[in-house]
């Protein structure tokens, strides 16, 4: 049995052969190790507490690493910002990316990506005060924005408050920052992360503004190249839809920050071709 394992163990860490991903060494670890590239600034997504990873983008990429071959201890986590995320992939860093990255995030065949896993809608948080003059982008003229660098909503608050003022952060907890000491009006986002920064926060200080009509979806990303590997996350993905582990996830995620999934577009089907199509880009409905 332990021939057999380790035989196992042997083809998945043979990423140079194109086997699967490439892994690397981490420390004492016996054995191949699996780096993910995590948040570590969302609540209830991916998290960063007490030297520990939680969160519903951690719950997907353990199941998908596990389906993959790797135990628990073989799996090493390294947080990634959005704006860092694609250089992590090519320089090695890390092997595998889950950390909110949408499907439109693949540019300049940087990366392959793997899912859906989660489709959300975009979103601003505001303060409290002022949730009843911001009510959609349109009521973003003049005001600041912050947005994290390299996210999605980033580069979409751009084309759709023309004439706001984007002040663009490394990290959520920034912009969190500057909206509560007034350096921003609102924060540009999706409802998942918006929910978790929001349910981090105490007191009734912040309010959701959803922007329905726009919706990303998450997937996995892998470097460049590794289609069998984006293969094999797609049927863990799938796989973890039909054993009742996705579902799980969410519920966990609900109670931990009361975030729901959109009944209507989750759970997304993992499908290669469809991530990489143009159906699975930003949409406005």
């Amino acid at each position: 049995m332990a021939a057999a394992a380790g035989a196992v163990l042997m083809a998945i860490g043979m990423g140079g052969c194109g086997t699967s991903v490439s892994v690397v060494t981490e420390g004492a670890a016996q054995g191949p190790t699996i780096a993910i590239g995590v948040a570590a600034d969302q609540p209830g997504l991916g998290w960063l507490h007490g030297g520990e990873y939680s969160g519903f983008d951690i719950d997907v990429a353990k199941y998908v690493a596990k389906t993959l071959g790797y135990a628990e201890k073989q799996i090493v986590f390294r947080q990634v910002t959005p704006d860092t995320r694609a250089s992590s992939l090519t320089d090695g860093t890390v092997d595998i990316i889950a950390d909110s990255f949408s499907v439109d995030d693949a540019h300049d065949g940087e990366a392959d990506v793997a899912g859906p896993y989660l489709t959300v809608h975009e979103a601003l948080l505001v303060r409290s005060d002022d949730s009843s003059s911001i009510k959609e982008t349109d009521d973003l003229s003049g005001k600041t924005v912050c947005a994290v660098t390299g996210s999605v909503a980033a580069h979409d608050i751009y084309d759709r408050a023309k004439n706001a003022i984007v002040r663009e952060r490394d990290t959520y907890p920034q912009c969190v920052t500057a909206l509560m000491i007034g350096e921003a009006d609102a924060i540009a986002t999706d409802d998942a992360i918006a929910t978790g920064l929001a349910a981090n926060n105490t007191g009734d200080h912040l309010r959701i503004i959803n922007v329905p009509a726009v919706e990303w979806s998450y997937g996995i990303a892998v470097k460049s190249g590794q289609s069998e590997l984006v293969g094999q996350i797609d049927a863990a993905l799938r796989t973890m839809v039909k054993d009742g582990s996705w579902q799980r996830a969410v519920d966990d995620m609900n109670g931990t920050i009361g975030y729901v999934p959109d009944a209507k577009t989750n759970p997304p089907t993992a499908s290669a071709k469809d991530s990489s199509s143009d159906s699975s880009m930003p949409s406005e409905k």
